[in-house]
Protein backbone atom coordinates (compact mmCIF):
# COMPACT_ATOMS: atom_id res chain seq x y z
CA UNK A 1 0.00 0.00 0.00
CA UNK A 2 1.52 3.31 -0.92
CA UNK A 3 0.08 4.65 2.53
CA UNK A 4 2.76 1.92 4.02
CA UNK A 5 5.28 3.44 2.32
CA UNK A 6 4.76 7.13 3.10
CA UNK A 7 4.11 6.54 6.82
CA UNK A 8 6.47 4.17 8.49
CA UNK A 9 6.15 3.45 11.96
CA UNK A 10 9.52 3.43 14.05
CA UNK A 11 10.22 1.50 16.88
CA UNK A 12 12.83 3.21 18.12
CA UNK A 13 14.53 0.16 19.82
CA UNK A 14 16.65 -1.05 16.97
CA UNK A 15 18.08 0.31 13.65
CA UNK A 16 15.95 0.14 11.41
CA UNK A 17 16.41 1.42 8.01
CA UNK A 18 13.14 3.13 5.74
CA UNK A 19 14.10 4.72 2.11
CA UNK A 20 17.61 5.85 2.97
CA UNK A 21 16.47 6.30 6.72
CA UNK A 22 18.21 5.24 9.80
CA UNK A 23 17.12 5.58 13.17
CA UNK A 24 20.06 4.30 15.35
CA UNK A 25 19.02 3.11 19.02
CA UNK A 26 22.84 3.87 20.15
CA UNK A 27 21.99 7.76 19.18
CA UNK A 28 19.66 8.31 22.57
CA UNK A 29 16.92 9.85 21.78
CA UNK A 30 13.69 10.85 24.29
CA UNK A 31 11.62 8.27 21.70
CA UNK A 32 13.45 5.23 23.05
CA UNK A 33 10.89 2.87 23.68
CA UNK A 34 8.02 4.41 21.82
CA UNK A 35 6.48 4.60 18.19
CA UNK A 36 6.60 7.61 16.14
CA UNK A 37 5.22 7.58 12.96
CA UNK A 38 7.31 9.44 10.08
CA UNK A 39 5.94 10.99 7.11
CA UNK A 40 8.49 13.32 6.31
CA UNK A 41 12.49 12.57 6.40
CA UNK A 42 13.68 15.90 5.10
CA UNK A 43 11.42 18.87 7.11
CA UNK A 44 12.26 20.24 10.07
CA UNK A 45 9.72 19.87 12.45
CA UNK A 46 8.55 23.57 13.99
CA UNK A 47 5.85 22.48 16.91
CA UNK A 48 3.23 20.02 17.40
CA UNK A 49 -0.87 20.14 17.35
CA UNK A 50 -3.43 17.22 18.34
CA UNK A 51 -4.86 15.96 15.22
CA UNK A 52 -8.06 17.01 14.51
CA UNK A 53 -10.66 14.65 15.04
CA UNK A 54 -8.53 12.12 17.14
CA UNK A 55 -7.82 13.06 20.33
CA UNK A 56 -5.37 10.37 20.94
CA UNK A 57 -2.59 11.75 18.51
CA UNK A 58 -0.16 14.59 18.60
CA UNK A 59 1.61 15.28 15.23
CA UNK A 60 4.75 17.33 14.35
CA UNK A 61 4.03 19.86 11.90
CA UNK A 62 6.21 21.54 9.52
CA UNK A 63 6.44 25.70 8.96
CA UNK A 64 4.14 25.35 6.00
CA UNK A 65 1.32 23.99 8.79
CA UNK A 66 1.90 19.70 7.27
CA UNK A 67 1.85 17.14 9.72
CA UNK A 68 5.01 15.18 9.09
CA UNK A 69 5.02 13.11 12.08
CA UNK A 70 3.43 11.79 14.97
CA UNK A 71 3.25 10.14 18.15
CA UNK A 72 0.22 9.13 20.25
CA UNK A 73 -0.57 11.48 23.35
CA UNK A 74 0.36 8.09 25.49
CA UNK A 75 3.58 8.72 24.08
CA UNK A 76 3.45 12.25 24.38
CA UNK A 77 2.21 12.55 27.97
CA UNK A 78 5.09 9.58 29.46
CA UNK A 79 7.84 11.41 27.56
CA UNK A 80 6.99 14.48 29.44
CA UNK A 81 6.06 12.55 32.70
CA UNK A 82 9.94 11.17 31.74
CA UNK A 83 11.60 14.08 31.44
CA UNK A 84 9.94 17.31 33.33
CA UNK A 85 12.02 19.69 35.20
CA UNK A 86 9.51 21.16 38.06
CA UNK A 87 10.15 25.19 38.89
CA UNK A 88 8.85 26.84 41.41
CA UNK A 89 7.03 30.23 40.50
CA UNK A 90 5.76 33.53 41.76
CA UNK A 91 3.45 32.47 44.70
CA UNK A 92 4.35 29.52 45.71
CA UNK A 93 3.20 26.97 42.64
CA UNK A 94 5.60 24.92 40.39
CA UNK A 95 5.54 24.37 36.63
CA UNK A 96 6.79 21.25 34.61
CA UNK A 97 9.01 22.87 31.81
CA UNK A 98 11.45 20.60 29.25
CA UNK A 99 14.58 19.24 30.63
CA UNK A 100 16.29 22.88 28.89
CA UNK A 101 14.04 24.92 31.29
CA UNK A 102 12.19 26.42 28.09
CA UNK A 103 8.84 27.31 28.43
CA UNK A 104 7.36 25.26 24.93
CA UNK A 105 7.06 21.41 25.41
CA UNK A 106 5.90 21.41 21.80
CA UNK A 107 8.86 23.58 20.42
CA UNK A 108 11.11 21.07 22.35
CA UNK A 109 9.34 17.91 21.19
CA UNK A 110 9.75 19.38 17.78
CA UNK A 111 13.38 19.50 18.07
CA UNK A 112 13.87 15.90 19.33
CA UNK A 113 11.75 14.80 16.46
CA UNK A 114 14.11 16.39 14.30
CA UNK A 115 17.35 15.07 16.16
CA UNK A 116 15.56 11.54 15.32
CA UNK A 117 15.80 12.08 11.87
CA UNK A 118 19.13 12.99 11.92
CA UNK A 119 18.45 17.14 10.98
CA UNK A 120 20.90 19.23 12.69
CA UNK A 121 20.11 21.08 16.24
CA UNK A 122 19.34 24.12 14.67
CA UNK A 123 17.09 23.76 12.35
CA UNK A 124 13.62 24.31 13.86
CA UNK A 125 15.08 27.52 14.37
CA UNK A 126 16.36 28.05 10.74
CA UNK A 127 12.60 27.01 9.89
CA UNK A 128 10.66 29.23 11.11
CA UNK A 129 12.79 31.85 10.57
CA UNK A 130 13.16 31.07 6.88
CA UNK A 131 8.69 30.62 7.33
CA UNK A 132 8.99 34.42 9.02
CA UNK A 133 10.85 36.35 6.79
CA UNK A 134 8.38 35.04 3.42
CA UNK A 135 5.69 36.24 5.26
CA UNK A 136 6.60 39.33 6.16
CA UNK A 137 7.47 39.82 1.97
CA UNK A 138 4.15 38.29 1.46
CA UNK A 139 1.96 40.49 4.07
CA UNK A 140 3.96 43.97 3.19
CA UNK A 141 2.96 43.48 -0.86
CA UNK A 142 -0.54 42.00 0.51
CA UNK A 143 -0.95 45.40 2.00
CA UNK A 144 0.18 47.77 -0.58
CA UNK A 145 -2.01 45.60 -3.15
CA UNK A 146 -5.19 45.88 -0.44
CA UNK A 147 -4.59 49.71 0.50
CA UNK A 148 -4.37 50.50 -3.27
CA UNK A 149 -7.90 48.44 -4.16
CA UNK A 150 -9.98 50.93 -1.47
CA UNK A 151 -8.02 53.96 -3.17
CA UNK A 152 -9.48 52.19 -6.91
CA UNK A 153 -12.52 52.09 -5.20
CA UNK A 154 -12.57 55.91 -4.47
CA UNK A 155 -11.65 56.73 -7.97
CA UNK A 156 -8.17 57.50 -6.67
CA UNK A 157 -4.57 56.22 -8.49
CA UNK A 158 -2.77 53.75 -6.44
CA UNK A 159 0.18 54.78 -4.91
CA UNK A 160 3.42 53.96 -6.01
CA UNK A 161 5.96 51.68 -4.17
CA UNK A 162 9.57 53.28 -2.95
CA UNK A 163 12.78 51.72 -1.84
CA UNK A 164 12.97 54.34 0.91
CA UNK A 165 9.74 54.51 1.57
CA UNK A 166 10.01 50.72 2.19
CA UNK A 167 13.14 50.55 3.84
CA UNK A 168 11.72 53.00 6.26
CA UNK A 169 8.57 51.07 6.84
CA UNK A 170 10.33 48.01 7.85
CA UNK A 171 12.22 50.01 10.39
CA UNK A 172 9.19 51.85 12.11
CA UNK A 173 7.50 47.77 11.76
CA UNK A 174 10.17 46.50 14.10
CA UNK A 175 10.17 49.48 16.42
CA UNK A 176 6.49 49.37 17.00
CA UNK A 177 7.51 46.07 19.63
CA UNK A 178 9.12 48.43 22.12
CA UNK A 179 7.34 51.98 21.04
CA UNK A 180 3.74 51.31 19.86
CA UNK A 181 2.76 55.17 18.90
CA UNK A 182 3.78 58.21 16.28
CA UNK A 183 7.20 58.94 18.31
CA UNK A 184 9.94 56.44 17.75
CA UNK A 185 12.17 55.40 20.46
CA UNK A 186 14.14 57.85 19.68
CA UNK A 187 11.57 60.48 20.47
CA UNK A 188 11.41 61.87 16.97
CA UNK A 189 8.43 62.26 14.88
CA UNK A 190 7.68 59.27 12.93
CA UNK A 191 5.98 60.90 10.30
CA UNK A 192 2.60 60.73 8.12
CA UNK A 193 2.25 56.97 8.69
CA UNK A 194 -0.61 54.65 9.96
CA UNK A 195 0.22 51.37 12.45
CA UNK A 196 -1.58 48.88 13.69
CA UNK A 197 -1.20 45.53 15.82
CA UNK A 198 -3.46 42.84 13.68
CA UNK A 199 -3.72 38.92 13.03
CA UNK A 200 -3.51 38.87 9.17
CA UNK A 201 -2.81 42.40 5.95
CA UNK A 202 -6.70 41.91 5.70
CA UNK A 203 -7.19 42.64 8.99
CA UNK A 204 -5.21 46.07 9.48
CA UNK A 205 -6.64 47.27 6.46
CA UNK A 206 -10.33 46.66 7.56
CA UNK A 207 -9.22 47.88 11.06
CA UNK A 208 -8.05 50.96 9.20
CA UNK A 209 -10.59 51.91 6.68
CA UNK A 210 -12.96 51.46 9.57
CA UNK A 211 -11.10 54.99 11.47
CA UNK A 212 -11.62 58.31 10.24
CA UNK A 213 -8.39 59.33 10.54
CA UNK A 214 -6.40 56.12 9.13
CA UNK A 215 -9.00 56.12 6.39
CA UNK A 216 -8.13 59.97 5.43
CA UNK A 217 -4.38 59.02 5.04
CA UNK A 218 -4.87 55.77 2.28
CA UNK A 219 -7.36 58.14 0.64
CA UNK A 220 -5.24 61.35 0.82
CA UNK A 221 -4.66 62.51 -2.85
CA UNK A 222 -1.68 64.72 -2.16
CA UNK A 223 0.05 61.34 -1.12
CA UNK A 224 1.82 59.45 -3.94
CA UNK A 225 4.48 57.22 -2.88
CA UNK A 226 4.05 54.33 -0.20
CA UNK A 227 6.19 51.80 2.21
CA UNK A 228 4.93 49.24 3.75
CA UNK A 229 6.10 47.29 7.14
CA UNK A 230 5.66 44.19 8.58
CA UNK A 231 7.19 42.76 11.85
CA UNK A 232 6.62 39.09 13.33
CA UNK A 233 7.73 38.67 16.57
CA UNK A 234 8.69 34.88 17.98
CA UNK A 235 5.39 34.75 19.55
CA UNK A 236 3.74 35.30 16.57
CA UNK A 237 2.25 38.81 17.13
CA UNK A 238 2.49 40.51 14.39
CA UNK A 239 2.56 45.01 13.95
CA UNK A 240 2.06 46.59 10.57
CA UNK A 241 2.47 50.36 9.57
CA UNK A 242 2.34 52.25 6.38
CA UNK A 243 4.20 55.55 5.46
CA UNK A 244 3.05 57.81 2.49
CA UNK A 245 5.22 60.41 0.87
CA UNK A 246 5.19 62.92 -1.35
CA UNK A 247 9.09 63.02 -2.01
CA UNK A 248 10.20 60.28 -0.53
CA UNK A 249 14.24 60.97 -1.89
CA UNK A 250 13.81 63.58 0.89
CA UNK A 251 11.74 63.16 3.57
CA UNK A 252 11.74 59.09 3.74
CA UNK A 253 15.84 58.99 3.54
CA UNK A 254 15.90 61.44 6.41
CA UNK A 255 13.64 59.76 8.85
CA UNK A 256 15.58 56.18 7.42
CA UNK A 257 18.91 58.13 8.69
CA UNK A 258 17.60 59.33 11.82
Amino acid sequence: MKNTILAVLLTVTAVICMTGFTANAATTTVFEGHNVTVLDKTAPAVNMRGREGDPNTMCFVSADGKEIGSISYRDYNAIIQKNKKTVHVAGGGTLCVPPDGRGSWHEWFADEFNKLRGLHVGSRKNAVATDTAKKTREYRQELIRLVNLEREKAGLLPYIVNDKCMEYSQIRAKELVTSYTHTRPDGTNAGYEIITGAYSPENAVSKWMKSDGHRAAILNVNRVYVGAGCHITSNGTMYFQMYFERDPEVYANTLILG
